[in-house]
């Protein structure tokens, strides 16, 4: 081979190389796939309680537990979704039945929770 051609193999060798780790993914997070899942439906709030965290949901500090009536109720930071809303995860502990883990989201005005994606019963 001549040098031009060495060259232009190796010079092609190493797009080829940038190719393929530029076309690697990396994969994505529970959240993501939520978001991503999101048909942009709503679920409603079941009790009192949840009602509340509704209405405090925009002052609530991230990630401080707050005592609300027979449960406390922990706040994730929110953050900007998918669906181009902004969403928090609610972390409700000391409660007897129903979910303690939950996403609310809001348009804009009001807060509502979104359905589990990933299909968990109630």
């Amino acid at each position: 081979m001549s040098r031009s051609s060495d060259e232009l193999l190796r010079r092609a060798s190493l797009v080829a190389a940038i190719c393929v780790a530029c076309s690697s993914q990396s994969p994505i997070s529970a959240r993501d796939a939520a978001d991503a899942n999101d048909v942009g439906s709503s679920t409603p709030a079941r009790t009192a309680l949840e009602r509340s965290v509704l209405q405090e949901l925009p002052k609530l500090p991230s990630g401080v537990a707050r005592p609300f009536a027979n449960a406390t109720v922990t706040a994730d930071a929110p953050y900007a979704a998918a669906s181009g809303r902004t969403c928090r995860a609610i972390h409700l502990g000391g409660v007897t039945t129903g979910k303690s883990e939950l996403l609310a989201c809001s348009s804009g005005a009001d807060w509502f929770f979104v359905p589990d994606v990933f299909g968990a019963t109630e």
